[in-house]
């Protein structure tokens, strides 16, 4: 079942996310049950929200990439849904 993660980075501002971002989106897009991913800022505090097609591809992805790679990020919680509709 899809799952939509939400993430928060303490202390992390734009200019961080996109050297992070750059390293890391070329990964992303070829790892196994990506879907989406957004990022956006809520009171000064990052935030992403990514959407994939099972936990286990994300955990994987979460322990093995953005940990490693991104200082201050946590999983605020992860939840099945219901649907995704992604305009293609």
């Amino acid at each position: 079942m899809s799952v939509l993660a939400r993430l928060s980075a303490s202390g992390m501002t734009t200019d961080t996310y996109d050297k992070a971002s750059e390293q890391l989106t070329p990964r992303v897009l070829s790892a196994p049950g990506f879907v989406a991913h957004v990022a956006f800022v809520v009171d000064g505090e990052f935030h992403v929200s990514e959407i994939w097609e099972n936990r286990d591809d994300f955990q994987n992805w979460f322990d093995n990439n953005v940990k490693p790679n991104v200082p201050g990020v946590e999983i605020d919680e992860v939840r099945e849904v219901h649907n995704v509709i992604i305009k293609k």
